[in-house]
């Protein structure tokens, strides 16, 4: 809970470092106009539209291409950057929640599979929405918790919002899935098996037998996804995950590596160092350093 805690502050002053009458998040909702409404997007933001009924037109920021008509019911997530205004027709029903694209992460458990959601996002998609219902129950919870703010508010709507994403990913694997395209490949079941298992330190040879490939199949599927090879790529989540603990939460450097499966702390440190050029207690004073300055800009970040 501190580490999530600890990420909603982050989000905070990122905030109030850029313009103060910019949110990073807001919630918008259509409810059956009489006649044809727009919604301009931000350039920094992406969007999670729930669209229940009725029609939107979904402009291009340059207005030079062909707008795009989508009926609903559907899911329709836009990254940053391409669509410029929303125009919902008459009598249409939907749900809009803006996202500062730089703060994606934040809502994301570092982990493979947060990386993986986080990819998942990188595109836009509209999907068959036949469910709307978990979409709806977490959209108000999180348009409650910022309308009453009770105590504990800037918590729950990091929750919430992570959630949100979440439920997006699962309704994108289970449209693969349907139109017999998941799993995504080698590569996305390495991922998926490493989010479940990075922590016990499974060898290659292991995620290879348990995928039922050799282990030159599955280093070849995951560098041409990842760049990576897969060794690489479970020490890039772990020192991820590492740094993530290190610089927003308190926990004793002995305590981060028993969390993240090292059974000896001074393995951990000599881990550590060599993947990053510091010890674990440097890393942490430096991250601390950053926040007394000031630094808050994503970058700065682990």
């Amino acid at each position: 809970m501190l580490e999530v805690a600890r990420k909603f502050l982050k989000i905070l002053a990122m905030q109030q470092a850029t313009s103060q009458h910019y949110s990073p998040l807001s919630l918008q909702r259509v409810l059956s106009p009489l006649v044809r409404s727009g919604y301009g997007i931000p350039a920094q933001d992406a969007v999670l539209m729930i669209l229940l009924t009725g029609t939107v037109l979904m402009v291009p920021r340059d207005r030079s291409g062909e707008m795009t008509e989508i009926r609903g019911p559907r899911l329709v997530w836009l990254p940053p950057g391409e669509t410029g205004e929303i125009k919902a027709g008459a009598g249409t029903r939907a749900e809009l929640l803006f996202l500062r694209g730089t703060t994606m992460m934040n809502y994301l458990p570092a982990s493979p599979l947060g990386e993986q959601i986080h990819r998942s996002l990188e595109k836009p998609m509209s999907l068959p929405l036949e469910r709307p219902a978990p979409f709806i129950a977490l959209l108000e919870g999180l348009a409650g918790e910022r309308q009453n703010t009770p105590p504990g508010s800037e918590l729950a709507q990091v929750h919430y919002v992570g959630l949100l994403l979440l439920q997006v990913w699962r309704v994108l694997r289970l449209d693969l899935i349907a139109h017999g395209r998941a799993p995504q490949g080698l590569a996305e079941r390495f991922i998926a098996l490493a989010g479940q298992h990075v922590r016990e330190h499974w060898s290659v040879g292991r995620y290879a037998g348990a995928l039922r490939v050799t282990r030159d199949r599955l280093g070849s599927a995951v560098r041409r996804a990842t760049g990576l090879s897969p060794q690489a790529y479970l020490h890039q989540g772990l020192i991820r995950e590492a740094c993530e603990l290190l610089a927003n939460t308190g926990m004793p450097v002995a305590q981060v590596a028993f969390r993240l499966g090292f059974s000896d702390a001074a393995y951990f440190n000599r881990f550590f160092s060599a993947k990053t050029g510091h010890s674990p207690g440097r890393y942490r004073r430096q991250a601390r350093e950053r926040r007394l300055k000031g630094d808050t800009s994503y970058a700065a970040w682990p």
